[in-house]
């Protein structure tokens, strides 16, 4: 079962209860050493940030190590190799990607612009595509990043697919809101009266809470995919260029894109 978070994706594992304690640990310390601008760590810094003894975060690297999964590099840690094989086989595996690519291509407006597939982790956007548009401006996540729900576009637009009482008990396990921006929204009460403006709205909006400067907007998909987790797609732009004619534009080639994408067709 997963653990309550502190807001960035990092389990408290002294709450953890799981029928293999190791691979759970195994997967938090992986999550870590994942994080954006994350430099490789060393022993002590990992069993602060996990809760372990260091005697136990030395046998997780160790046995981590002897698959590929992370390298050490001057007695520090960091992601291995043999983790992008693991990605890649992920992505050949999902023709959705492929369908993604295929139709944004085809989408009048949104075709020029940044374009995002994701997917909801627990409270946390994983970016799965990407669609580079004609903008001379990159305003996109890595491919296989995590960014907090909270304060996303494709996060929201997801969260408010979800029953309102599951969003509300989702939303309890955060114990401290994600502030990437001046934006952000920082409590329960204000998300979900936004989540409730999606709903209303039918798509998301991130109006600078997430980078300064930058919009998104989202729409969330039909249902979810074969693993049952649900997706949305985004466009994300400079706030400076959002008219309300091009934002309506791109919401509804977001809601044919999303249409294209269901799985419930």
């Amino acid at each position: 079962m997963t653990a309550p978070d502190d807001g960035t994706g990092t389990p408290r594992l002294r709450d953890v209860t799981s029928t293999a304690p190791a691979v759970t640990r195994a997967a938090a310390l992986l999550n870590v050493l994942a994080e954006p601008g994350a430099d490789p760590m060393g022993l002590s810094d990992l069993a602060r940030r996990l809760g372990l003894p260091k005697s136990s975060i030395a046998n997780l690297c160790s046995a981590l190590e002897g698959v590929g999964y992370v390298s050490r590099v001057d007695g520090r840690y960091e992601l291995g190799p043999q983790l992008l094989a693991l990605g890649g086989a992920y992505l050949r595996q999902s023709d959705d990607l492929s369908t993604f690519r295929d139709a944004t291509k085809r989408l009048p407006v949104a075709s020029r612009e940044t374009v995002q597939l994701g997917t909801l982790d627990g409270l946390n956007v994983v970016y799965l595509a990407r669609h580079d548009g004609t903008q001379p401006i990159r305003l996109a996540s890595d491919i296989g990043g995590r960014m907090p729900a909270v304060c996303t576009g494709l996060g929201k637009a997801m969260l408010a697919e979800l029953d309102p009482r599951v969003a509300e008990d989702r939303l309890r396990q955060v114990t401290v809101f994600p502030a990437l921006a001046p934006n952000s929204i920082r409590n329960i009460p204000d998300l979900l009266a936004e989540l409730e403006r999606t709903r209303a709205r039918g798509y998301a909006i991130d109006d600078e809470e997430n980078t300064v400067g930058v919009m998104c907007f989202a729409v969330a998909l039909p249902g979810t995919d074969r693993s049952g987790r649900q997706r949305a797609v985004s466009v994300t732009m400079l706030k400076a260029r959002s008219t309300e004619a091009l934002r309506d534009a791109i919401v509804t080639d977001l809601q044919e894109l999303a249409r294209v994408l269901s799985p419930t067709l």
